[in-house]
């Protein structure tokens, strides 16, 4: 009953955040333009005259100090970066250009019951909530943009990257395979032929935003690529990104004719809710600090992706379903309350907890979820033991240790992803990082438009660090002797 209240609770101050908030579906005038690169060209100099205007008015003024300690934390929470896509808020989670989760989910255009990918990457790059038909557009360009590139990944063997993953050994993980599939993949023709004729900088988002969409637009096929080597028998390799990536992973899971519209909804709550990710974690800084250099843009996004491996640090989907398997293998699905709880209880202090972290909210793409498997998947036997774990752990660690602990996404979404067939949760990180390319091109291309540099700062040892402050000791204490004397 407490895990109910506390969900209520949450629910309703998100729609009351919701609904008194003058939602502002845009920062300034919306583009009426149906096509995505005329609609961002319109953004780009408003966007530089305000970063020229507060840089000229407020370039000198502190916003974060760095201590000792900051440094040797990996300056984990200090503001440092420039991320123009989205932001981290200590109240409502991730927002996506200012909109929280839940305004995501209710202003954005559908494709079936879920808002659509290509929606979502209409607002981080231009920073407008998209029409349908604007949405629409960007369906066809992408449909187009695929169709072009198909000797990349159909045919005999699948394709040229199809080809190259054969060969690699069994043993490379799906994320491995990604990263070697996104080098392999040709996505700088367009900067390459620009660089080579001298176009000038501030054009070059120009050509890397066209290199990006024909990445984009390959993408799921890379991905189904990954999932089973070769794409044969597609009913449709058009539609929307996530329809085509469906037919790309069918017959290669054990997903039945029943699920395959409900995985496609599914799907696309799922590629929302990770389209963008604050610019101070590892696979996203890694990714953004490349793509602002002279790379091509599958190489930035090939070496983001085995960033991938550990993310979350709150737990991967593999390491939470370890921790559910483990559960259910010593208690079953229908658990007595009472036996878990003496077990989490032992288990919490010897163990982490994958899949939940301390915090004082509600990681807003649980609740989502959550929403989900009660439309979708009400009676899932594996969905019901997350909640029972989940409501347990809340409970122990705020009766016994006074501390708030709120689930983490991957402790439904593994569940779910189960539930559809998707059980091999190493691939569903790739499914993750497919996501995360939505919001990590986007900023790339700001990165590219607006000319930023490339993140530079300065490194010293711990003994020069030392050596600094017993410098600046030495210089108090001769300070006070020289005083000392003149009395």
């Amino acid at each position: 009953m407490f895990w109910i209240w506390r969900e209520s609770q949450f629910l309703k101050m998100q729609m009351t955040h919701t609904f008194l908030k003058n939602v502002s579906t845009t920062r300034g005038v919306p583009s009426t333009s149906t096509d995505l690169k005329e609609a961002l060209c319109e953004k780009i100099p408003i966007h530089y005259d305000l970063l020229r205007n507060f840089r000229q008015q407020h370039g000198s003024s502190v916003i974060s100090q760095v201590t000792v300690e900051n440094i040797y934390q990996g300056l984990n929470g200090v503001n440092t970066i420039v991320r123009e896509t989205s932001e981290t808020d200590s109240k409502y989670g991730i927002k996506y250009r200012g909109l929280t989760i839940p305004e995501v989910i209710t202003l954005l255009p559908r494709e079936g019951k879920s808002p659509s990918a290509e929606a979502v990457f209409w607002l981080l790059l231009t920073g407008d909530v998209p029409t349908k038909e604007q949405t629409a557009s960007l369906i066809a360009d992408w449909s187009i943009r695929r169709q072009k590139k198909k000797d990349w990944w159909s045919g005999p063997g699948g394709g040229i990257v199809g080809s190259v993953l054969q060969n690699l050994p069994k043993t490379t993980t799906p994320l491995g395979k990604l990263s070697i599939a996104l080098t392999v993949f040709e996505s700088g023709k367009y900067i390459q032929e620009a660089l080579k004729n001298g176009a000038l900088s501030y054009t070059h988002w120009e050509y890397t935003y066209e290199d990006s969409m024909e990445l984009l637009a390959t993408l799921p096929a890379i991905v189904g690529l990954i999932a089973k080597g070769e794409l044969k028998n597609l009913k449709e390799d058009t539609g929307d990104w996530v329809q085509f990536l469906s037919e790309c992973l069918y017959n290669t899971f054990d997903i039945s004719e029943y699920q395959k519209n409900s995985l496609v909804d599914f799907l696309r709550l799922y590629i929302v809710l990770n389209a963008d990710e604050n610019g101070g974690v590892p696979s996203v800084h890694i990714t953004e600090i490349l793509g602002a250099s002279q790379l091509y843009i599958n190489q930035a996004l090939a070496a983001g992706a085995l960033a991938y491996t550990d993310e979350p640090k709150s737990g991967t989907m593999s390491e939470y379903m370890e921790f559910h398997s483990k559960i259910q293998r010593l208690f079953g699905h229908e658990s007595k309350e009472e036996k878990l709880k003496n077990y989490i209880a032992t288990l919490i202090k010897r163990e982490k907890l994958a899949g939940y972290q301390e915090t004082k909210f509600c990681d807003p793409k649980y609740t989502a979820l959550i929403n989900y498997t009660r439309e979708h998947l009400p009676n899932d036997p594996n969905v019901k033991l997350s909640q029972t774990l989940t409501q347990i752990l809340t409970m122990i660690m705020k009766t016994a240790k006074g501390k708030d602990i709120y689930p983490e996404q991957n402790a439904i979404a593994a569940p779910i992803f189960q539930f559809y067939g998707l059980k091999d949760m190493k691939f569903n990180q790739v499914l993750l990082c497919m996501s995360r390319a939505l919001g990590a091109i986007a900023s790339i291309i700001w990165t590219k438009a607006v000319n930023a540099p490339v993140e530079h700062p300065v490194s010293k040892c711990t003994h020069t660090y030392s050596n600094s402050f017993h410098g600046l000791r030495g210089k108090h204490k001769r300070g006070n002797h020289v005083k000392n004397t003149r009395k």
